[in-house]
């Protein structure tokens, strides 16, 4: 149902073509074990399924440090417009809980219209810039370090995430410390950034104290696919990442057509300072 939903949306807008199939199915490869680990650690979780028992949607949100993200909501198309949608959003996504709340979006009218009724708000777009990755000479005046899979990495890591995003979610980020490479940013000895490196398809999510710093930032990333032999980056860029938008269209990289809408309930999140992960179902 998932595959199908999104390969709909994307016939729809234009963003594949029926020749497509085999990078959809390879999309969905590449991603798994994010699936599997948002799974594993929902915290709602529901799918509907119409009188003959055959599933016609699907709901489930993360809660982290009392900030409740919707990761995915699915309702097939003949069964829209009668109320399933609904019906899961009020228990997947329940209005009485989470101090924040936020939802990365599709542009669908319909979806939207219903998250905007779950005390969320606008609050920005992302966009998709792709490319083919170089090592760059960059001096950042920032000492960079890849650094290993240990609880003092996680911990670091998570202390500038939560500064940036407003919460910590240390079950996400050792999740992305145990799929991709981690690299720590110093400023004249203190801590002031982080970067999730490139493994297969996937790269970010990164974070920094200042905005400044988010070029040296991609650079890393960059850096990172070129050693890892990819011959195209994908990096998913909130509009607010103003530095990082800048550094994107003058490196080369080109804008997808596809982008996502940014709901939540407060203006906590400094994505002034941040780049989301590859997947748009998880900051």
């Amino acid at each position: 149902m998932f595959r199908e939903s999104l390969r709909d949306y994307m016939l729809q807008h234009g963003l594949a073509s029926t020749e497509d199939e085999n990078d959809i199915d390879e999309y969905f490869r590449q991603q798994q074990n994010l699936y599997v680990h948002l799974e594993q650690t929902a915290n709602e979780d529901w799918v509907a399924e119409n009188d003959h028992g055959n599933l016609v949607g699907w709901a489930r949100s993360i809660e982290r440090d009392s900030h409740l993200q919707l990761t995915h909501f699915f309702v097939d198309s003949d069964a829209q417009g009668g109320g399933v949608g609904r019906a899961l959003l009020d228990r997947a996504f329940p209005l009485n809980r989470g101090d924040q709340r936020s939802v990365i979006a599709t542009t669908n009218t319909r979806a939207l219209s219903l998250y905007l009724r779950q005390d969320v708000c606008f609050q920005g777009m992302a966009f998709s810039f792709y490319g083919e990755p170089h090592i760059r000479e960059f001096d950042s005046g920032l000492d960079v370090e890849q650094a290993d899979a240990s609880p003092k990495t996680l911990e670091s890591i998570v202390a500038i995430d939560s500064k940036v995003l407003g919460y910590r979610r240390p079950t996400d980020l050792e999740f992305f410390m145990s799929q991709q490479p981690a690299f720590l940013f110093r400023h004249a000895g203190r801590l002031v950034g982080y970067a999730f490196g490139c493994d297969g398809y996937s790269a970010g999510p990164a974070a920094t104290l200042e905005p400044q710093h988010l070029p040296a930032l991609l650079y890393q990333i960059e850096r990172s696919a070129c050693q890892a032999g990819m011959d195209s980056l994908w990096l998913t860029v909130p509009a607010a990442a103003q530095q990082a938008v800048t550094w994107a269209l003058s490196s080369g990289y080109r804008m997808d057509p596809f982008y996502e809408v940014l709901l939540a309930r407060e203006p906590s999140m400094k994505l002034d300072r941040f780049i989301m992960t590859q997947s748009a179902f998880v900051w």
